[in-house]
């Protein structure tokens, strides 16, 4: 048994265990399975911002989706600021809206680490696995439903 158990230390990634089981925890995935998840992770990238570091400043392209693996991030639109910490995420609203730039600026409160895709490796996943385009675009419906019901 301690065999078996030293083998799945050594040679099973525990740093994909961890990201996979960290991205299942976030309801903008919640409804993708493991395969999925995997596939998401292959195209997702990862970076530490110390604090007061800029993530992207507005009126620059879009072309992040953004995870808050740990800290707080700052999203400011020059009148509104809005705070995103762990579990949270951001740069949703731009993935499918081309020649679009941020209306925000964001910016690491604290030392934060950051899970990220690209907007073009996002729209390549949906196109080569269809059931993880539907449910990421069912999400980003919900989230505009919600949104739109809020306001009035």
């Amino acid at each position: 048994m301690r065999i078996k158990n030293l083998f799945l230390k050594l040679f099973i990634n525990t740093d994909l265990q961890k990201d996979i089981l960290f991205l299942r925890s976030i309801d903008f995935f919640e409804e993708l399975n493991i395969s999925q998840l995997k596939k998401i992770h292959i195209h997702m990238y990862k970076k530490t911002y110390l604090q007061k570091e800029v993530i992207y400043k507005k009126g620059e392209e879009a072309k992040l989706l953004c995870i808050v693996k740990s800290g707080k991030i700052e999203l400011d639109d020059g009148k509104n600021k809005m705070i995103i910490q762990k579990r949270g995420w951001f740069g949703q609203k731009y993935l499918f809206n081309y020649d679009e730039v941020y209306t925000n600026t964001a910016v690491a409160l604290e030392n934060s680490k950051l899970l990220f895709m690209y907007k073009d490796d996002i729209e390549d996943l949906m196109k080569k696995d269809k059931n993880i385009g539907f449910n990421m675009f069912k999400k980003i419906l919900k989230m505009l439903y919600k949104r739109e019901q809020n306001e009035r």
